[in-house]
C-alpha cells in the first residue's frame, strides 16, 4: 500500500495532451490550497501556491522533457545527462559559482529526470527567493560549459550506469523495457542504452542543440509553494525570465503498436540474487476522469498489495517468496504496470507465476469486496493529503502532474473520480488491461545458476491434449474458438430425450458458479462477443467468437461457462420451460415446414438414436431433472472427449491457455454409440400431420449411405445442386415449382443433413452424422395445389434418377459450383467449422473444402451419372405433409386421380399447360395402409 500511495501522490506521469477545465468547484475540490496562475508572453507558466510554512519556500523548475522525448537514434539518455550539465555553470555564474551561492543561502537543492520530465528544485527561506530566481533564470537561459567538462561528465554518467548494473532491479528493468516496447521511446531506460552512453563524449554539439530545443519557456513551468509575496515574486520572475526566447517544438514520439501476444525473457545477473519474477502489462496513461484507467491503478494494490490474499498466501503463510508487490504507475503515454516478486526456491517460479495468473483470473471473474475497495480508495486519498504539509511536499506531489498537463487541476478531477469507482469498474479494468496478450514476463537469476524454467520453451508449453487440437491461424480481426465434444442427442438416455440439448443450453444460456446469467449478458454486451453450444445427433460444439482486441476481457466468461457452470435451479426451470413451450407452441403451430422436416427425420430413422428431435419431447423434458443435467455434463464434457479448434487472429498464448483449461476438465471418454442402422423403407410411406393452417408443407426422403470425402459424394453433389441447390433460384425444382408455376417460396434438395434451412443460405457446420438422409423440401403450398406440387417434385426427381444429367446440365452446374463453393466458408468461424467437421469425418488435409474444389475440376459427367444411379431412387421413401384436412388429403393421395392445377386469371404458356397435364396424372403409388395421420398435439409429445 505504501508504494501505491507514493505513486498516486506523484500521479502526473501520463497526462500529456489532456485539456483541463477551470478549477473544480469547492464541492469537487480535493487539493486543499489555492493555486494562482500566471504566464509570460514567451509562454512560461507560473503556478504559485501560498501556504503557511514559517517563511520557507519551495522553488521548482519543471521541464516537460524526459527520456521519452529522445526520438533520435544513438543519443538516448541525453535528458538525464543534461540534468548533470545544468550544474556546470552559466554566463553570469560560471564554474562552481552556482554551487557556492546555493551553499551560502543554505538551500536544499537537487534535480531528477524521469521518462517524462526533468525537475530542478530548491528549498529556501523566503528572504533568499530573489537570489534563487536570479540564478535559476540565468542557467535556464544562458547555460555555458566547454567540451572538456562535457566529456568529463559523460564519463561520470557512464560510471552511474555501471553502478546501476550492480542492482538486479536495474538490470531487470533495462531488459524488460527493451523486450516490452518495440517502437516507443519507453524502450530505453532514463539513463539510456549502454551503447549510446559510451558514445556520449562524441556528441558535444548535439548537447548544445538539445539545450536550445527543449529548454524553452513554453516547455517549462515554474512552481513556487510556501510563504512568499506573490506580487513581488511575479515581478521578479517577469524581470528575470521575460527575455527568454521561445522556440520549442514537441518531438514526434512514435506510438507503440498494440501488443497481442505474451512475451518472455530470462535475464542473468552477474551478482547474487534470489530469482526475481515480474509480470509487466501494458497499462494506460493517466486520464483524470477515466474510471477504468483509475480502476486499473487500484488493481495492483487490491490484487498484489500487502492486504491482498496472494500476499498473505505467498509471503505470510507459505513463505515461498521474499516479497511481492505492485508497481502500477502511469506515464505520459501508456507504460507498464508491474507485479514483481522474489522467489525463494527457483523450482517454484513457474508455480508462483501460475498463482499470479490465477489471481488475475479471479479478479476478472469476481468483483472485489466493496468495503475493501472503499478502504483502499480512502487510504490513497488521505495518503496523498497527508503528504501536503510542507512546501516541498506540495511541490514534489504536483511536479509530475504539471509535467503531464501543464497544470494541477487534474488532481481534483482524479480524486473525485476515484471516489466513484465500483467493484465492477475494477473488474472491467482487470479484464481490459491484465491480459496475457499485453504482458511481458521476465525472470532474473544469478548468472551460472540456470533456472528450471530455462529448460522450457519461451512460451508456456500447453498441456498435452488427448485429441490433437485444430489450429487455423488467419489474418482476421476476430478469434473463433470451438470445442467439439463427441456427444449429442444420440446419447440421450431413453425416456429423457433432449438431455444433451438441455445440458448445452444450461452452459450457454445460464449463469456460472460465480456470475448470474443477467450479469454475463451485461458483460458480453460491450464486447459484441458471445458463446453458444450447438447440439446435433453426434456433435456438441461450443463456439465462441470475439474481436482479437477483446480476447482477454472475454476469456474469463468463456472459461467459467465451460469449467464452472452454475447449474442454477432458476436457470434450469426457465430453460426447460422455454423448450417445452417451443415444442407445444412454436414447432407445432408456428413453422409447418420445420414441423414436417422433423416428422420426416423421425420416421426415416425410426427405432434408432437419430429418431427423436434434439430438443426432446414434451414428456421427456418434464422428466429431466437438474441432477440429470449435472450427470450428463460430468460424463460427456471431459478432457478426453473434446477436440480444441482455434481460428482467426489469435496469439500463441491463447492455445496454451485453452489447453490448460481443458486439462482441468474431468477425465473420461464415454463409449461412442453405434452408428444408426435405419430399417428399410418399403414403398412410399406417408405421414400426414393434421394441423389448422392455410397451406401444406411437404418433405420427402430416405436413408442414404453416402460418405463425405468420397468421389461419389462430390459427384452426387453436382446432381443434387442441379436438382435443388439450397436457397438458389437456378436449381431445377425451384424453376419448375416456383418460377414457372408460382406455387410457393422455394424448393430444395439435400444429400446430407441441413438443419435450420429456413435461416441459412450456405451449408451448416457442426452437424456431422454417420448416417445421412436424402431429402426434398417443398416449402408450403396452398392446400388445393399440395398434391400437384408433390407430383411435380417426385416427377423431376424420378426423371433425374432414371436419366441422369445431360452434358449441358453437367457443364453448367459444375461451373456454377466451382465458384459457388468459395462462398461455403468465407469467415474464420466457418472455415474452422469445416476443419472440425473434417476431424469428425476422418478427412485428412487438405480437408473437405479443398477436396470439393479439386473434385469440381476432375469429375466427369459419367462420374456424376454413376453416382446418381447408385444413390437416387424414389420407390421407397417417406413423405411427410402438414395439412389442415388430413383425411381429405389422404383420399386424394391414395385414389390415384389427377390433381389439376388452376391458375385462375394468370396465363401460362402452352408448353407449361401441356406439361401440367403430365404432372397432374403422375403416378404416386401410395397405398391407404401406408398412410398415417397424426394430430399435431400428438407430435413431440412422448
Amino acid at each position: 500500500m505504501k508504494l501505491l500511495i507514493a505513486l498516486l501522490s506523484l500521479l502526473p506521469l501520463a497526462l500529456a495532451g489532456l485539456t483541463f477545465a477551470a478549477p473544480a468547484p469547492d464541492a469537487q475540490k480535493v487539493f486543499p490550497y489555492p493555486v494562482e496562475r500566471a504566464s509570460l508572453p514567451n509562454g512560461l507558466k507560473v503556478l504559485m501556491i501560498p501556504m503557511p510554512s514559517d517563511g520557507l519556500v519551495s522553488y521548482w523548475s519543471v521541464v516537460r522533457t524526459g527520456s521519452r522525448d529522445e526520438v533520435e537514434p544513438g543519443v538516448t539518455g541525453f535528458a538525464h545527462f543534461f540534468e548533470h550539465m545544468m550544474f556546470k555553470g552559466s554566463e553570469n555564474y560560471p564554474g562552481g559559482e552556482y554551487d557556492r551561492i546555493v551553499a551560502s543561502i543554505g538551500a536544499d537543492s537537487n534535480a531528477f529526470t524521469s521518462e517524462d520530465l526533468t525537475a530542478y528544485h530548491l528549498s529556501v527561506t523566503k528572504d533568499d527567493l530573489p537570489t534563487v530566481i536570479k540564478i535559476e533564470a540565468d542557467r535556464f537561459q544562458r547555460l555555458k560549459y566547454d567540451e572538456p567538462s562535457f566529456k568529463t561528465e559523460a564519463g561520470a554518467v557512464y560510471g552511474e550506469y555501471r553502478k546501476n548494473r550492480t542492482s538486479p532491479w536495474g538490470v531487470l528493468n533495462e531488459a524488460v523495457l527493451d523486450k516490452a516496447f518495440d517502437k516507443h521511446t519507453y524502450k530505453h531506460t532514463v539513463i539510456g542504452f549502454e551503447a549510446d552512453i559510451k558514445t556520449m563524449p562524441q556528441h558535444y554539439d548535439y548537447s548544445l542543440s538539445f539545450f536550445k530545443r527543449f529548454y524553452r519557456p513554453e516547455n517549462v513551468v515554474l512552481l513556487i509553494a510556501g510563504d512568499f509575496d506573490r506580487a513581488e515574486t511575479m515581478k521578479q520572475i517577469t524581470a528575470a525570465y521575460g527575455a527568454w526566447a521561445p522556440g520549442y517544438t514537441a518531438p514526434k514520439v512514435e506510438p507503440e503498436p498494440e501488443q497481442t501476444a505474451i512475451r518472455r525473457i530470462v535475464v542473468p545477473f552477474e551478482g547474487k540474487t534470489l530469482p526475481i519474477l515480474s509480470l509487466n502489462w501494458k497499462g494506460e496513461r493517466l486520464i483524470g476522469n477515466d474510471k477504468q484507467m483509475l480502476a486499473g491503478l487500484m488493481v495492483g494494490e487490491l490484487a498484489f498489495g500487502e492486504t491482498s490474499a496472494l500476499y498473505k498466501q505467498l509471503v505470510l503463510d507459505q513463505r515461498r517468496v521474499e516479497m511481492i508487490g505492485p508497481d502500477f504507475g502511469f506515464s505520459r503515454d501508456p507504460g507498464l504496470w508491474t507485479v514483481y516478486t522474489q522467489v525463494k526456491d527457483p523450482a517454484d517460479i513457474e508455480a508462483v507465476e501460475q498463482e499470479i495468473w490465477q489471481t488475475v483470473d479471479s479478479l476478472q471473474r469476481t468483483p472485489v469486496d466493496p468495503q475493501r475497495l472503499a478502504d483502499a480508495i480512502s487510504r490513497v486519498r488521505y495518503g496523498f493529503l497527508t503528504g501536503l504539509d510542507t512546501p516541498d511536499g506540495v511541490a514534489s506531489s504536483l511536479a509530475r502532474f504539471i509535467a503531464m498537463s501543464g497544470d494541477v487541476t487534474v488532481i481534483d478531477q482524479m480524486y473525485v473520480t476515484l471516489e466513484t469507482l465500483t467493484p465492477a469498474d475494477v473488474q472491467q479494468a482487470a479484464q481490459r488491461y491484465l491480459t496475457r496478450g499485453r504482458c511481458t514476463v521476465a525472470t532474473m537469476h544469478t548468472q551460472g545458476e540456470p533456472l528450471p524454467a530455462q529448460k522450457k520453451a519461451a512460451a508456456p508449453a500447453a498441456p498435452a491434449l488427448t485429441n490433437p487440437p485444430i489450429a487455423l491461424p488467419l489474418t482476421d480481426p476476430n478469434v473463433t474458438i470451438k470445442l467439439w465434444f463427441r456427444a449429442g442427442s444420440q446419447d440421450d438416455p431413453a425416456g429423457k430425450e433432449g438431455l444433451a440439448s438441455l445440458t448445452a443450453a444450461m452452459l450457454d444460456g445460464g449463469g456460472t458458479a460465480r456470475v448470474p446469467y443477467d450479469e454475463i449478458l451485461a458483460r458480453l454486451y460491450p464486447l459484441a462477443a458471445g458463446y453458444q453450444v450447438s447440439v446435433d445427433k453426434e456433435m456438441s460444439v461450443l463456439t465462441a467468437s470475439v474481436h482479437r482486441d477483446l480476447v482477454d476481457r472475454f476469456y474469463p466468461l468463456l472459461s467459467d461457462a465451460l469449467l464452472a457452470p452454475g447449474f442454477r435451479a432458476d436457470d434450469f426451470e426457465r430453460i426447460k420451460s422455454q423448450r417445452i413451450n417451443y415444442l407445444e407452441k412454436t414447432l407445432r403451430f408456428s413453422s409447418d415446414e420445420e414441423l414436417g422436416k422433423a416428422v420426416l427425420l423421425g420416421r426415416v430413422f425410426a427405432g434408432t438414436r437419430y429418431a427423436h428431435l434434439g430438443v426432446g419431447t414434451v414428456e421427456s423434458l418434464k422428466k429431466i431433472t437438474l441432477d440429470d443435467v449435472k450427470q450428463f455434463y460430468a460424463q460427456h464434457y471431459t478432457r478426453d472427449n473434446v477436440t480444441l479448434a482455434l481460428g482467426g487472429g489469435y496469439d500463441a498464448s491463447l492455445q496454451a491457455r485453452l489447453a490448460a483449461d481443458i486439462a482441468r476438465l474431468p477425465q473420461g471418454k464415454p463409449a461412442v454409440a453405434a452408428a444408426p442402422a435405419p430399417q428399410p423403407i418399403a414403398g412410399r410411406q406417408v405421414v400426414l400431420v393434421q394441423k389448422p393452417g392455410d397451406s401444406t408443407a411437404i418433405s420427402l426422403g430416405y436413408p442414404i449411405d453416402l460418405k463425405r470425402g468420397t468421389k461419389d459424394y462430390y459427384a452426387l453433389w453436382i446432381a443434387n445442386s442441379w436438382l435443388g441447390e439450397h436457397r438458389n433460384q437456378i436449381s431445377h425444382l425451384f424453376q419448375v415449382i416456383r418460377e414457372e408455376r408460382g406455387m410457393n417460396y422455394g424448393n430444395y434438395s439435400y444429400i446430407e443433413a441441413f438443419p435450420n434451412g429456413g435461416r441459412l443460405t450456405m451449408p451448416p457446420q457442426g452437424v456431422g452424422r454417420r448416417a445421412q438422409m436424402f431429402e426434398i423440401w417443398i416449402r408450403p403450398v396452398p392446400h388445393d395445389r399440395a398434391v400437384f406440387a408433390l407430383r411435380a417434385g417426385l416427377r423431376e426427381f424420378e426423371r433425374l434418377a432414371a436419366q441422369g444429367m445431360t452434358q449441358a446440365q453437367f457443364d453448367k452446374q459444375r461451373n456454377f459450383l466451382r465458384k459457388y463453393c468459395l462462398q461455403f466458408a468465407t469467415t474464420s468461424r466457418e472455415k474452422l467449422g469445416y476443419a472440425v467437421d473434417d476431424k469428425f469425418f476422418g478427412l485428412a488435409a487438405p480437408g473437405n473444402l479443398a477436396m470439393f474444389r479439386k473434385a469440381m475440376d476432375e469429375l466427369t459427367l459419367a462420374d456424376v451419372n454413376t453416382a446418381v444411379k447408385k444413390y437416387f431412387q424414389s420407390k421407397n421413401l417417406v413423405i411427410a405433409m402438414v395439412t389442415a384436412d388430413a383425411e381429405a388429403l389422404k383420399a386424394v393421395l391414395v385414389s390415384g386421380k389427377p390433381s389439376p392445377i388452376n391458375y385462375g386469371e394468370i396465363k401460362k404458356s402452352k408448353a407449361i399447360l401441356a406439361e401440367d397435364k403430365q404432372i397432374e396424372k403422375h403416378p404416386l403409388g401410395i397405398r391407404a395402409e401406408d398412410v398415417t395421420i397424426v394430430g399435431v398435439e400428438q407430435v413431440f409429445q412422448r
